[in-house]
């Protein structure tokens, strides 16, 4: 949480122009009217600011992006090199540019701020909000690590007591999957954290009506939600559902209710591209529900991510008698799968050469190998005679997983 207006924030501003200086120290006067008690020191150099880093006590840092030594996002990657274990970070420009806004949170910052439209409430809340981001994310660390501790005593006492290499084995993946999920979740939540903001900040200065650059950043907003919740998906079911058995039992399903849900998973924007094509007989079919709908779901967000903006992409349901089985093809209009790839494809950490940066550690297609397993069935990748890839699953029916 933020600290309360009781306590004194510690702020570094490392700004070399001292009309900037001058402002944002104007500004944090306000800060206590507002509920924030404010303890100001300046650094004018990189070199300076990292100095008194060192000497410790710093709750907060406000960074120029252009400095003597350093210009741009090498500013913050140098600030890092420097320091790396650095306090709540809030990055500071005079250029309106997203995706340099971007670039700085996934290199760390909490938050962006553009100069000249900052007044004293929105950055005392963007203080208020990097501090808590940054708190949370901090908890999350300590957390994970604290799994990761019990993992290897749980392990170490299995073997201790001889127990078997398989258990041992599993232990492992879970701990491997724990380190995962704590790299994935931490910057997306404070992207997610900062563009929300940002969106909220358009919405309340709009008016009567809505700025029209408030949509994109609602949208860009939900996209980083979007691949936050993909990534706790994935890197939750490896850790704990596929690795440690605790997946469900198959249930009778019905089959068009549990297509719906799938397609509905997908997002907003992108969920009229997905084509139904349906052409099985069954009414209900038998399968572990929530595993396979993350299946399903992460082989259309591929599909999606991966073809050219506004084709489809089609999910095809079939059945077959013999041997009576439940089969599902996703087809797309990308490139398709490099052939170097296929030995791989479905193996942890695989990812395309056009992935970009900030879309996953490549989970996706591992997770459907592994619940396709689950399930007894088998999957098959497919070129298309033109262009793109049909990735096919057959889930037997009538077997218990």
């Amino acid at each position: 949480m933020p600290p309360p207006s009781s306590d004194s924030v510690q702020v570094l501003l490392i700004e070399d122009n001292p009309g900037d200086a001058r402002l944002i120290s104007a500004l944090l006067e306000h800060a206590t009217p507002l509920g924030l008690r404010v303890s100001l020191q300046h650094a004018e150099s990189l070199s300076a600011g990292v100095e008194r880093l060192r000497a410790g006590g710093v709750d907060l840092i406000l960074l120029d992006l252009g400095l003597p030594e350093s210009s741009g996002l090498e500013t913050v990657q140098r600030l890092r090199t420097h320091a790396p274990h650095l306090p709540t970070l809030i990055v500071m420009s005079g250029l309106d540019d997203e995706e340099v806004a971007v670039q700085a949170l996934q290199a760390g910052a909490q938050d962006y701020l553009v100069k000249g439209r900052v007044d004293a409430p929105m950055l005392v809340r963007a203080m208020r909000y990097a501090i808590g981001r940054h708190q949370a994310e901090e908890a999350l660390t300590r957390e994970l690590e604290r799994s990761r501790e019990l993992a290897r005593e749980r392990a170490g006492r299995l073997q201790a007591q001889g127990e078997s290499e398989g258990l041992r084995r599993l232990l492992e993946e879970r701990d491997e999957m724990l380190r995962l999920l704590a790299h994935e979740v931490r910057q997306p939540l404070n992207n997610a954290s900062a563009a929300l903001d940002a969106a909220a900040q358009a919405i309340a200065q709009s008016g009567d009506g809505v700025r029209p650059e408030a949509r994109p950043r609602l949208v860009r907003a939900q996209h980083v939600l979007d691949h936050v919740i993909g990534t706790l998906n994935n890197a939750l079911a490896a850790a704990t559902m596929l690795t440690a058995g605790d997946t469900g039992s198959v249930a009778e399903v019905d089959l068009d209710a549990f297509i719906n849900l799938v397609v509905h998973d997908i997002g907003a924007d992108v969920r009229g591209r997905v084509e139904l094509v349906s052409q099985s007989e069954l009414r209900t079919v038998q399968l572990q529900p929530a595993l396979m709908r993350l299946a399903l779901c992460n082989l259309l967000v591929n599909a999606l991510a991966y073809s050219p903006a506004g084709t489809p992409v089609r999910l095809k349901v079939t059945d077959r008698e013999d041997p009576p089985s439940l089969c599902f093809e996703v087809t797309d209009e990308g490139p398709g799968i490099p052939p170097e790839l296929m030995p791989s494809i479905f193996e942890k950490g695989t990812r395309g050469p056009n992935a970009k940066a900030g879309t996953g550690a490549g989970l996706g297609l591992y997770i459907v190998r592994r619940v396709v397993d689950r399930h007894h069935g088998s999957i098959e990748v497919l070129p298309r005679v033109t262009r793109g890839t049909i990735v096919r699953l057959s889930i037997p029916q009538g077997i218990e997983a």
